[in-house]
């Protein structure tokens, strides 16, 4: 697996690692001035940081249309993956198990020298 693809994977895992428990959060209780208190928010923030500096890191020593479409598709891996064995959501049509293969082409031939 190559440096690029694994910084990748781990700065896309860190924003989901926060995103996930502050989204509960406001979905429990709303979007207030209280939420801004909360460690969930404290938690997405800093990973928000962690994970945007992983990203500029493979910015600078990647070429931008390359990087960029890796974490699309990374991100759609990432987070139908989450949805489907974290959250429990539902199944995906067939068009969209279409679409989540070809995600997983488009990181592997992108991530290929």
């Amino acid at each position: 697996m190559s440096q690029v693809l694994l910084v990748a994977i781990i700065t896309q895992v860190i924003f989901l690692v926060g995103e996930i428990p502050f989204a509960g959060y406001l979905q429990s209780v709303g979007f207030t001035t209280a939420s801004f208190s909360h460690f969930s928010f404290w938690l997405f923030n800093v990973t928000r940081f962690i994970g945007i500096s992983g990203q500029i890191y493979l910015w600078s020593a990647t070429e931008f249309g390359r990087i960029s479409a890796i974490f699309g598709s990374l991100g759609i891996i990432i987070s139908n993956l989450a949805g489907a064995f974290l959250l429990h959501q539902k199944a995906l049509s067939m068009p969209g198990y279409v679409g989540l293969g070809l995600a997983v082409i488009s990181v592997l031939l992108l991530t290929t020298k």
